[in-house]
């Protein structure tokens, strides 16, 4: 049965049409921490559907977390401009967003953010969820012409190893 987002309000429930799927590109040492998705049999970055009462970047941490074990925090790919209050409090902006079909049943808004380890953990390694996922490994930009992905992904890739946020982090 293919997943999709359903709108309630007073007057009525209707499909959005979408699913919504978030995921994140991590960055250490000049290379890219992806995994091989059980179902599409492809590297991507880690990440998934959206669950009730997430917003889209904590998708992003938590099916970071689901598939690699690590403990991320998502990056915004722009400045913060107005500070938290009250009534607003302000979510990491993805730095790429498109619509897929291949692979899906319902076509999938995909927002895809930077993220970096959470503080303290840096020692923490890579354990892959077998149940999603074949593996997990990280990618130098060298790598990525002959990796078995969709060329959406490899695009990315190259980008978050040369435009990472942490610049100390990019690839040379």
């Amino acid at each position: 049965m293919p997943r999709s987002i359903v709108i309630r309000d007073d007057r009525s429930d209707r499909e959005l049409g979408f699913v919504l799927i978030c995921s994140g590109y991590l960055v250490e040492r000049g290379r890219v921490l992806l995994v091989h998705h059980n179902r599409f049999n492809k590297w991507v970055p880690p990440g998934g559907h959206i669950e009730p009462g997430e917003t889209f970047a904590a998708t992003a941490v938590r099916e970071f977390k689901e598939e690699t074990g690590l403990l991320v925090e998502a990056i915004s790919s722009q400045p913060q401009i107005h500070p938290a209050d009250g009534n607003a409090t302000p979510e990491p902006v993805p730095f790429y967003v498109d619509v897929e079909r291949e692979g899906f049943a319902v076509p999938a808004q995909v927002q895809f953010f930077f993220v970096r380890r959470q503080p303290g953990t840096a020692d923490h390694l890579v354990q892959a969820q077998m149940e999603e996922v074949h593996g997990a490994e990280w990618f130098a930009l060298e790598q990525l012409d002959e990796l078995p992905t969709f060329d959406q992904v490899r695009s990315l890739a190259r980008y978050a190893l040369l435009n990472y946020p942490v610049e100390a982090e990019r690839a040379a």
